[in-house]
């Protein structure tokens, strides 16, 4: 027998517990078994090439060292194995609960954002209402719905139209926001688009083609005050659009309303009711408004002040009923015979006053004469009485007779008295009554 078969096989023998630990690590306990298996095979068959009594005994303890380490790596591989059995599935479990926390933060970042955006929505709308509230006129509420509109319902490519202030078929652009050539950007287009696809103004619509909008009235109960046109951002939803728009249409329609009430109400306030004329607040502010003209341009403007002679007389003796009726004519007819340029307007009473711009001496003289003749030439007829009235002018110019509009207006009424007190029915300039 070769003496290095022995050793060879101890060798091997004396080595396997520390390959069964590698090959088994760290839960493969029946590689532990194998190898101990394997070990036996090799420790029985050893017996065959062992010839001395010592030799057997050597062989004895590595196989008992073999076998017995196989056994006990498989037992520690397999005991250890449970442990890392529970801690993968406590690792398991905690990647789980980590997966659940990251849904739960995911959703509340979802709610958050949500919540975030309802709540400038919200502001937004608050911020609407409130200004809407605030404004006065269409120039002061143009830009307060232009950002609500970006703000609230989203978009940033609209069209608001108002509607006039008596007729509501009748609209006019408020807000046009980058439209460029679409239809939106004018209203004649999307009149025309209507009635090609027979669509009713008063009902909400989603148009496709040729363009992706939306469009909707801005209704005050049943009456349309103004309409909404929108584009559809790309991958927006125009049902959602539409919702919006709606809800912000109900929070204009009654701002609309109101604004043209208020607009109305401010006209008329501006207007006498009986001659039609503006009134003394709208000529003294037209006087304000002409001084800086002229001081700016350095250029002129002349101020008439026309008293219809004896009318407290025509009252007393014809009734104030007939005296309304010569007012009313004497309006008419006075601004008839001035420029469209020039601005008439009831002074208090019986009074007219006209702001002619940019006049001078002998065109004024001129216009003032035809003033007279043509009040002069209307009758009046009472019954089976026909009654003509006249009428005395007072001319004083801005800067020639007065550095301010109230010394003006003082100086054209010292000339309208001095007219008066020298017979009636005739106009004087204040600068021949100086000289």
């Amino acid at each position: 027998m070769n003496p290095l078969h022995p050793l060879l096989l101890g060798a091997f023998l004396a080595s396997t517990p520390g390959i069964s630990f590698w090959i088994a690590w760290p839960r493969r306990w029946w590689a532990a078994l194998a190898v101990a298996a394997g070990s036996a095979a090799v420790w029985g068959s050893g017996f065959v090439l062992l010839t001395s009594a010592h030799q057997r005994q050597t062989w004895i303890g590595l196989g008992l060292w073999a076998i017995v380490g196989g056994l006990y790596t498989a037992y520690v591989i397999g005991r250890n194995g449970g442990e890392y059995d529970l801690i993968d599935e406590m690792l398991e479990e905690r990647e789980a609960k980590r997966g659940a926390l990251e849904k739960i933060v995911g959703e509340a970042k979802v709610r958050g954002a949500k919540t975030e955006a309802e709540q400038r929505e919200v502001l937004a709308l608050y911020g609407l209402v409130k200004g809407l509230s605030e404004a006065l006129n269409w120039d002061e509420i143009r830009p307060k719905l232009e950002a609500a509109v970006q703000q609230f319902v989203g978009v940033d490519e609209f069209a608001l139209y108002v509607s006039d202030l008596r007729s509501e078929n009748s609209l006019h652009p408020l807000v046009t926001r980058r439209l460029g050539n679409s239809i939106g950007a004018n209203w004649k287009a999307i009149e025309r688009y209507l009635q090609a696809n027979k669509i009713g103004m008063n009902v909400p619509h989603v148009m496709a083609d040729p363009e992706s909008a939306v469009m909707l009235p801005i209704r005050e109960g049943q009456e349309v005050m103004g309409f909404f046109f929108a584009h559809v951002a790309p991958g927006g939803d125009p049902q959602a659009l539409v919702q919006k728009a709606l809800s912000f249409a109900d929070q204009t329609g009654f701002a609309f309303r109101r604004l043209k009430l208020f607009q109305e109400v401010e006209r008329l306030s501006q207007v006498d009711g009986l001659t039609g004329l503006a009134r003394r607040g709208v000529l003294d502010q037209k006087m304000k408004e002409e001084t800086v003209r002229a001081k700016t341009f350095k250029t002129s403007y002349c101020f008439m002040l026309l008293d219809i002679d004896h009318f407290k007389k025509f009252n007393d003796t014809y009734g104030h009923q007939f005296g309304d009726v010569v007012l009313k004519r004497v309006a008419e007819v006075v601004k008839a015979s001035v420029y469209e340029t020039d601005f008439v307007a009831r002074y208090g009473g019986e009074e007219f006053g006209i702001v002619a711009p940019r006049a001078d001496h002998v065109g004024v003289l001129r216009k003032a004469e035809a003033v007279r003749a043509n009040v002069e030439k209307e009758t009046f007829t009472l019954g089976m009485e026909t009654i003509h009235v006249t009428v005395s002018l007072g001319i004083a110019h801005f800067p020639r007779d007065g550095s301010t509009p109230e010394e003006v207006i003082h100086q054209a009424d010292n000339a309208l008295y001095h007219a008066k007190e020298t017979g009636r029915n005739r106009f004087v300039d204040i600068a021949t009554v100086r000289k």
